[in-house]
């Protein structure tokens, strides 16, 4: 699709960006209907893509097998704190833009708090159980739901607890961030003490083949 942003895809196709996030990270797979409507809306956006709908539906089915395995009680926690991250998201950035209603302080705080400890489980979960497509859709959903201030606090926990891969996966997981949003994070990540994290976020956010914009 001529869009990069995720948020813009799922606008364009009419379904919520967490239910694209599940798709794209393989939680989730498409009905038959669901994926003839998705391809003929990629097709309307970009009329140069061939027709193929029916190796398409040749993958899902392959897929929607494989998802009827048993999961273990370690992947589905994992696999539903991922949902809950990625529905806050979805419900507190609708496309609109307004901000929510703000909360009672000591209530704004305990969420907050809520959200963060919950992202860390859920990665550690994921990662335990060997789950990579379930860390970078974490990581994913995190970095739209959670504010800068958040993710912070997240990964300074991950990275604290000897979970660094985690943390780079965390910090990493919003590779379609602006500008400004990057600068943001990494401000924050230095007020908090977190210097080469915050390289790390800037670095991410260069240019790939390290030339100079004009």
């Amino acid at each position: 699709m001529p869009m990069k942003k995720q948020g813009a895809r799922a606008k364009h196709l009419g379904i919520p960006l967490s239910t694209l996030s599940n798709y794209w990270t393989g939680r989730r797979v498409p009905s038959a209907a669901d994926l003839g409507a998705i391809h003929d809306a990629v097709r309307r956006s970009a009329p140069t893509v061939p027709d193929q709908l029916d190796h398409l539906e040749r993958l899902r089915k392959c897929a929607a097998r494989r998802n009827t395995r048993t999961v273990s009680p370690q992947e589905s926690s994992g696999i539903r704190a991922a949902e809950r991250i990625s529905n806050t998201s979805s419900a507190q950035y609708a496309s609109s833009g307004t901000v929510p209603a703000q909360r009672p302080a000591h209530d704004r705080h305990s969420g907050e708090e809520g959200k963060v400890g919950e992202t860390v489980r859920a990665l550690i979960t994921a990662r335990s159980a060997g789950d990579r497509r379930g860390v970078i859709g974490i990581a994913w959903s995190a970095s739209k739901a959670l504010t800068h201030e958040d993710l912070c606090a997240a990964a300074s926990d991950l990275y604290t607890n000897g979970h660094s891969a985690l943390g780079e996966a965390l910090l990493l997981g919003g590779r379609e961030r602006g500008h400004e949003d990057t600068m943001r994070l990494a401000i924050t990540l230095i007020r908090a003490g977190l210097t080469a994290q915050a390289e790390l976020v800037l670095r991410a956010a260069l240019p790939r083949g390290g030339g100079e914009q004009p």
